[in-house]
């Protein structure tokens, strides 16, 4: 009896050793990274308009479309994606206090971009 639970429980460290030896740990470093799918970038100002540009990181453009909106106009801009897409600017009125919501849909999923416009205040020295 003494020599069958020797022999099991050194069965036991053999499989648990084997278990350890096997187990690996994931390196961040050499995880691959999924690129976004699309990013959206502020350029700058053009008098009373604000630029922005969008690029479509996604090669499914088979039910591929893009929208911007104005969170008190609603949509300003939508549209579908039929073909290879590049780089696009996109120049839409300035006002105060604007919220702007850039959409991508991919099939079924949403990705969405947002920023908000606030008024610049500059304020003036007491004489």
């Amino acid at each position: 009896m003494k020599k069958f639970k020797n022999m099991v429980l050194t069965l036991v460290a053999m499989v648990i050793s084997a278990t350890a030896i096997n187990a690996k740990t994931i390196d961040p470093i050499n995880t691959v990274k999924v690129a976004e799918p699309f990013t959206v970038k502020y350029i700058g100002n053009d008098g009373d308009y604000l630029l922005f540009q969008v690029i479509v990181n996604s090669n499914n453009t088979k039910e591929t479309s893009i929208a911007v909106s104005d969170k008190s106009e609603g949509e300003i801009y939508s549209s579908d994606i039929k073909s290879t897409y590049k780089a696009q600017t996109f120049k839409i009125e300035k006002r105060d206090n604007q919220e702007l919501d850039f959409k991508l849909v991919i099939g079924k999923e949403v990705y969405s971009r947002s920023f908000a416009i606030f008024p610049t205040v500059s304020l003036e020295k007491a004489k």
